[in-house]
């Protein structure tokens, strides 16, 4: 899909050419998953896969929005900004409306086409592509503009209160703010964020979708999210002064989890190891020891598969299928987990063996096909103004 694409799109649903085209790009995370909410590192980077939204002002005092990839069209007046009930991506158009409206921005009426590259559910943050996109594009419809941090926290917050996702804030964040070429380490308790050259040298990134679909809304995400919280809360009892999951010494782990049950303690686990992990891979990146992060990237994901119970059969036949081919640096799930993706570091030439022993083992084990794609390094979120 290109510009040309959703422009033409656009007209063909609209009539006349659009005014803007935003390109709001999907994210892959190297490591540091689900640590995020317990204030921990993570180190994602935009991809070259994003969603398109492309749209114009208009007086008419309505936004009437059509997606491509539902093949919906909806009508949302600005007056009472009411999600349809038969559309439920709507629920992140009026979300992210409404908050811009709560934060003082003067929305105009406007024609928006959505198409996506990315896949729903499938761990790339589609959903905040999509509500970074449609800031952006009722940003640019009413002349108006916010800082990227703020843009990033008033898209998070939309996801809570509209989407019932507990979400923290690396998608959007790094959807927002992340340079091409690098990725994004972020602390998520104090949302310093610096970019990480990516020094791949002869390596790719490789992305494998195990099509097994997740909601971040649902019960399992946020059933981790809760327990998180109810350790958090009992470690508190004993240690006031712990500020986070994620700052709490490794070395200490031991005794400071000692009276939590073996589940909480397994979950406090994954969090401190984790944030640690991403502590030394933003490091090993930026001095091109890639073996050392593929170490990191599978010590990862037996922390999400043992300790967080977080992966799911079809994540863990792909990672253990790519660690069987020679150039395979390391392999893990990435993103929310219970279904998605699994994130892979190959060198070039092994990519090729990379498709087949991912295809044979899942064939053999499941009734569908896992899709591999190369993904790249692209930029933040921005907007092009076409007239």
């Amino acid at each position: 899909m290109t510009v040309p694409d959703a422009t033409a799109a656009f007209s063909e649903i609209f009539g006349g050419r659009p005014a803007f085209l935003v390109r709001a790009p999907g994210r892959v995370n190297l490591i540091g998953d689900h640590v995020d909410y317990c204030g921990g590192l993570v180190l994602p980077m935009a991809i070259d896969r994003a969603v398109l939204v492309a749209g114009r002002g208009t007086d008419t005092g309505t936004v009437e929005v059509h997606s491509s990839l539902y093949e919906q069209r909806v009508r949302i007046p600005l007056a009472s900004l009411v999600p349809d009930a038969d559309s439920p991506w709507c629920r992140y158009v009026v979300g992210v409306l409404t908050l811009l409206r709560r934060h003082g921005v003067a929305l105009r009426g406007m024609d928006l086409w959505i198409g996506s590259q990315l896949p729903p559910g499938g761990g790339l943050s589609s959903s905040a592509a999509l509500e970074v996109g449609v800031a952006l594009a009722a940003l640019a419809a009413a002349d108006s503009d916010l800082d990227k941090r703020e843009l990033a926290l008033l898209c998070r917050d939309a996801e809570h209160e509209f989407a019932g996702s507990p979400c923290g804030i690396m998608d959007q964040l790094c959807c927002t703010s992340t340079p091409q070429g690098h990725a994004l380490l972020i602390d998520c308790q104090s949302l310093y964020a610096r970019p990480v050259a990516l020094r791949l040298g002869d390596t790719e990134l490789v992305v494998i979708d195990s099509g097994v679909r997740h909601s971040i809304a649902g019960g399992e995400y946020a059933l981790r999210r809760r327990q998180c919280e109810l350790a958090l809360a009992a470690i508190r009892a004993r240690f006031p002064h712990t500020g986070s999951l994620a700052q709490i010494p490794i070395d200490e782990l031991a005794d400071i989890t000692g009276t939590l049950t073996p589940l909480l303690a397994k979950r406090v686990r994954h969090v401190a190891t984790e944030t640690e992990r991403v502590r030394q891979t933003a490091l090993l990146l930026e001095s091109g020891n890639l073996e050392e992060v593929g170490r990191l990237m599978a010590d990862s994901h037996v922390s999400l598969r043992d300790d967080f119970k977080a992966s799911c059969p079809e994540l863990d036949c792909l990672v253990d299928a790519a660690m069987t081919v020679d150039g395979v640096f390391g392999a893990r799930m990435t993103g929310g987990g219970f279904g998605g993706c699994v994130i892979a570091l190959v060198r070039n030439e092994a990519v090729s063996g990379l498709r087949t022993a991912v295809a044979s083992a899942y064939e053999s084990r499941f009734s569908g096909q896992a899709e591999v794609l190369a993904v790249h390094s692209a930029g933040a979120a921005r907007v092009s103004h076409l007239s």
